[in-house]
């Protein structure tokens, strides 16, 4: 176990002053053309009303309500994911909150053929300094691991559509996991019990209470239908009924409050679910009547946050609402309600509160953090890619079939000026079909973009170190994919022989399958959703398709003029072409003595008396002698290029 390391608490904390959230209300494109608009008809939609509130560094609050009340939106607009509309946001750490936070989202987002283990490790090797010692990281990992219970399936995978992995609750626990390992000043928890037994939960929850003791560190947590045990774990909760507050203050004053307007808690009920119960209007009898002696009818819920409203306005130092949590006794100590048998203290059976902080960081400039996050993305990519069987494996037999496909079509093709249309087509086959395969990237890509937008999000690595490392990762299997293909159909089809041509055309082909990949792969990135992404490929592809030049030889100007000349099948096709026709002659039908020597191409030689034709001859007819070699490579470098910088673009504009 990591040694118990004493650490200063941070001094400090989060204080939030009348918070305004609201978004745009989008008309739909059909409602703008049937439905007159009005300039009273509200334009944006109030998701929090003037909140207010505060957090100490080693304080745990609770943000409840019904669905639809602004918790999330509330964790958002205090974590800075999100813009506030009005109001003020300071904190008294030195740094600003993203940089000194950690944020769990409610979804698990993770790389389903990654171990526990490998998981929390690479999130670990990330979160800290590049000047940290491994065994420092292995230590940590190893012993969040052990505390959040996960030690059972740390070697076990997170599991994928194909394969079996560890349960939701175990997910969650992980999530969670990633985010502990950097020991944040402020954490901010999305529903972290979801999918979570009873028990379960209240260790994570215990386990992370005893790090915020510790550390001084600050939580806030939406969580729904929490358990007595589990409720009483925070310091502070934070009661909000359609975007305003309805109750801000200690567990243990929750019944009191509630009692003060007429509604008493059962003996035997759950204060959580008590008071929301009391705020959601979604299934109020309408028809019932204010009961003796209540204040607010159940369900108003502006009633009940006008009541708090009032109550804030008159008693703003009353000790039911506390702001500075210096003033709070223990939450064990509560004696405020008996809306339940309260139980003895729990202890929480975990250590991880004897985490210790990383030894002082060693100075980095910028490009040795880039060089770090890129060397880490890259290991971990290369690790994903080679056990996922959606990514690559079955690519590989994707290749491998296609490869046979056009053999066994095109087997041993004879030397014949008959036959030079299907060499073309063997080139062009080649070049379309393997671009159209590469839309079986998209599934793993978008795996890896919820992972991003997660770990960005807590300023894990930037989108320009993800950007390098996935080229990095992808190149080499790329280059194996498209060896499986050539290996199987150059020789078979009887291309050009000798070992320079058949280096040559697996470069060429490897330059355009990158290029269709980088194409794929912008097009997810711009539309994160499978079929739309699938459908603008499958257009994009069958676009190329046309303006290349053989399908439609006398393209018409307007085409020729642009989209011939930006399409990466264009030079990868004519790349082919020239390699595998250049120093080849050709047998034409006929003879010159005879008179009747006729070839599919017009030839120098029939002049010669010889009646054959020269593959030159074939590239002049084609147009496809004029043009550089190296030119064309280095257009097709640039295609690629841009299409990754354009990658780059999107995901940094999305993560602004």
């Amino acid at each position: 176990m990591t040694e118990d390391i004493e650490s200063t608490p941070h001094s400090g904390g989060l204080v939030w002053s009348n918070i305004k959230y609201s978004v745009p209300i989008k008309r739909s494109l059909f409602s703008r053309f049937t439905t007159a608009s009005s300039s009273t008809d509200p334009t944006e939609k109030a998701l929090l009303s003037g909140l207010s509130g505060s957090i100490a560094p080693g304080e745990m609050l609770a943000i409840m309500g019904p669905s639809g009340a602004g918790k999330s939106p509330l964790l958002d607009v205090l974590s800075t994911r999100k813009p506030l509309t009005s109001g003020t946001l300071t904190s008294t750490f030195s740094t600003d909150i993203k940089t000194i936070s950690s944020y769990v989202e409610q979804s698990d987002s993770l790389l389903g053929v990654l171990t526990v283990r490998e998981t929390i490790f690479y999130s670990a090797t990330l979160s800290l300094p590049p000047s940290t010692p491994s065994a420092f990281i292995n230590a940590r990992t190893d012993l969040i691991i052990r505390d959040l219970g996960l030690t059972s399936v740390a070697h076990q995978r997170i599991g994928t559509a194909l394969q079996r992995g560890i349960s939701g609750g175990q997910k969650r626990r992980v999530s969670i996991g990633c985010s502990l390992v950097t020991l944040p000043r402020v954490l901010f928890l999305d529903e972290p019990t979801s999918g979570l037994d009873t028990f379960t939960a209240f260790e994570v929850v215990s386990a992370i209470r005893g790090l915020a003791r510790r550390n001084g560190m600050a939580v806030l947590a939406t969580i729904h239908s929490p358990s007595w045990e589990i409720f009483r774990q925070f310091d502070r909760v934070l009661l909000l009924g359609r975007g305003r507050v309805v109750y801000e203050g200690r567990v243990e004053g929750v019944v009191g409050w509630f009692g003060g307007l007429g509604y008493g808690c059962g003996e035997h009920a759950n204060p959580a679910d008590f008071m929301v119960g009391l705020v959601n209007d979604d299934f109020v009898d309408k028809k019932e009547e204010e009961g003796e002696g209540r204040v607010v009818k159940r369900g108003d819920t502006n009633g009940f946050a006008d009541a708090w409203a009032r109550h804030v306005a008159t008693r703003a130092t009353a000790d039911t609402v506390p702001i500075n949590s210096s003033d709070k006794k223990s939450s064990n100590d509560s004696e405020s309600h008996t809306c339940t048998p309260t139980p003895q203290p729990l202890e929480s059976s975990t250590s991880i509160q004897h985490l210790e902080r990383p030894p002082t960081p060693n100075p980095t400039t910028s490009l040795t953090i880039l060089y770090s996050q890129t060397l880490t993305l890259t290991r971990r990519n290369i690790l994903n890619y080679t056990r996922n069987l959606l990514a690559y494996f079955i690519r590989f037999g994707m290749y491998l079939g296609m490869g046979i496909l056009l053999a066994t079509i095109w087997i041993h093709l004879p030397l014949l000026s008959t036959h030079l249309n299907d060499r073309l087509s063997v080139h062009f086959f080649s070049v379309a079909f393997l671009g159209f395969m590469s839309v079986a990237g998209i599934p793993a890509f978008l795996e890896e973009r919820a992972v991003l937008l997660r770990e960005s999000s807590n300023r894990l690595y930037t989108p320009l170190a993800f950007t390098l490392a996935q080229t990095i990762s992808t190149l080499p299997l790329l280059f194996l994919c498209s060896a499986v293909f050539s290996l199987v159909a150059y020789w078979v089809i009887g291309l050009h022989p000798g070992a320079a041509h058949f280096g040559r055309f697996l470069a060429y082909l490897y330059l355009g399958v990158v290029a269709a990949e980088f194409q794929a792969l912008l097009v997810a990135a711009a539309m994160p959703v499978f079929v739309a992404a699938l459908a603008v490929c499958a257009f994009l592809n069958g676009f190329w398709m046309c303006v290349q030049g053989y399908f439609i030889r006398n393209l018409p100007q307007f085409w020729r003029s642009w989209a011939h000349w930006i399409d990466y099948e264009t030079y990868a096709f004519d790349l082919l072409v020239r390699n595998d026709l250049s120093g080849l002659v050709f047998g034409c039908e006929g003879s010159v003595e005879g008179g009747d020597c006729t070839c599919a191409f017009a030839s120098s030689l029939v002049g010669m008396g010889v009646c054959k034709v020269k593959g030159e001859d074939v590239l002049g007819a084609l147009g496809l002698d004029g043009f550089s070699t190296g030119l064309y490579v280095g257009l097709l470098v640039v295609i690629a290029v841009v299409y990754r910088v354009a990658f780059w673009g999107v995901l940094r504009w999305q993560l602004r």
